[in-house]
C-alpha cells in the first residue's frame, strides 16, 4: 500500500472515530434544558413592555423610567466589577454614550449590588461618563430576569424591549443601529408613547401574564437541599450574581442554579479551587 493510500485510510478512520464519538456523547437532558432556557431568555423579553422602575444613581440623580418613557430611548447595561467581559466592553460603551450625549438617549450602568467604593474605583479606572447605579438587593436584576453579566437592554420610544443582549457588546453602533434610528425618529416626530399610555400597556401585560400562569396550590419550595462536599463549595464560594453573599446564603436564581448543578454533577475529580473557577466561568457570561 503506497503512502497516499495510507493517508486516505487514516483520514477515513479519523472521520469514523469522530462521528462515533459525537453519537455516543449525548448531552444530559438538564444541560439541554438549561441551554434552551438561556438561549430563549432574550426572546421572552423582546417586544414586551419594560417594567416600570426607579433607581438612584451615584451622581445623586433619581431615575424614574415612566417619567422618561416615550421621550427618550433607555439603555441599561448590567455589569459587575469582577466580570472580565464587562471590563472589555466598557470603553466601547463610553464611546457610544459620548457620541449620543446630545441625543434623546439615556444610558445607565446597573451594578450588581457591590460596594460603593468598588464601583467608584471601577468608574475611575474605565473613565465611565454615563450615570451608574448600584442595584441594591439585585432588585432590577430580578425584575429584568438578568442571570449573566454583562447583559444590555434597549428600550424604545414605545416603552418596549427591543434588544436583550447577553454578553459583551463589541460594536455598539451595529448592535443598537436599527432600534436607535427608529426610536429617535419617533421621538423627533412627537410620536413616542405617553406615560399614561405606557402604564395602560404595562397593566394589560400584567393581566395577560396573570391569566397565562396558573399557580399551583400548596407549591413546595424548589430550593435544592445540598450536602457533603457540594455544601462545602457553596459555603466558601461567592455568588457570581455580584452580591456579598456566598452561594449558600444567596437567594438569587444564579445561586439556585449552581446548587442544582452541584447536586447532579460529578465533582470528585476536581479540586475546590478548580470547581469554583469552573462555576464562575459558566455563570459569568463570556
Amino acid at each position: 500500500m503506497n503512502n497516499r493510500s495510507l493517508i486516505f485510510l487514516s483520514m477515513f478512520l479519523a472521520v469514523i472515530a469522530v462521528l462515533f464519538n459525537m453519537s455516543a456523547k449525548k448531552q444530559p437532558a438538564d444541560d439541554e434544558a438549561k441551554m434552551f432556557e438561556f438561549m430563549n431568555q432574550p426572546l421572552q423579553w423582546r417586544g414586551k413592555p419594560a417594567p416600570d422602575f426607579t433607581i438612584d444613581c451615584l451622581n445623586n440623580e433619581k431615575f424614574i423610567f415612566s417619567e422618561h418613557v416615550g421621550k427618550k430611548v433607555v439603555i441599561l447595561n448590567f455589569f459587575a466589577t469582577w466580570c472580565n467581559p464587562c471590563k472589555e466592553e466598557m470603553h466601547e460603551l463610553v464611546r457610544f454614550y459620548e457620541m449620543h450625549r446630545k441625543d434623546p438617549v439615556v444610558f445607565i450602568g446597573i451594578n450588581a449590588n457591590e460596594s460603593e467604593n468598588a464601583v467608584s474605583s471601577f468608574i475611575r479606572d474605565f473613565s465611565i461618563t454615563y450615570p451608574v447605579a448600584i442595584d441594591k438587593k439585585n432588585r432590577l436584576q430580578k425584575l429584568f430576569s438578568v442571570r449573566s453579566f454583562p447583559t444590555t437592554i434597549f428600550i424604545g420610544a414605545d416603552g418596549v424591549v427591543h434588544i436583550y443582549e447577553v454578553g459583551q457588546i463589541k460594536n455598539a453602533d451595529i448592535a443598537f443601529d436599527e432600534p436607535l434610528k427608529t426610536g429617535m425618529e419617533t421621538i423627533k416626530a412627537g410620536a413616542g408613547i405617553t406615560k399614561e399610555g405606557f402604564l395602560v400597556k404595562l397593566e394589560a401585560e400584567k393581566k395577560k401574564n396573570a391569566t397565562e400562569t396558573t399557580p399551583r396550590a400548596n407549591e413546595e419550595s424548589t430550593e435544592p437541599s445540598i450536602t457533603g462536599r457540594a455544601k462545602t463549595i457553596v459555603e466558601k464560594m461567592r455568588c457570581p450574581c455580584g452580591c456579598s453573599h456566598t452561594v449558600m446564603d444567596c437567594t438569587c436564581s444564579t445561586a439556585k442554579d449552581i446548587k442544582e448543578q452541584l447536586k447532579k454533577r460529578d465533582i470528585s475529580s476536581m479540586t475546590d479551587a478548580d470547581l469554583i473557577k469552573s462555576l464562575n466561568q459558566e455563570f459569568c457570561m463570556k
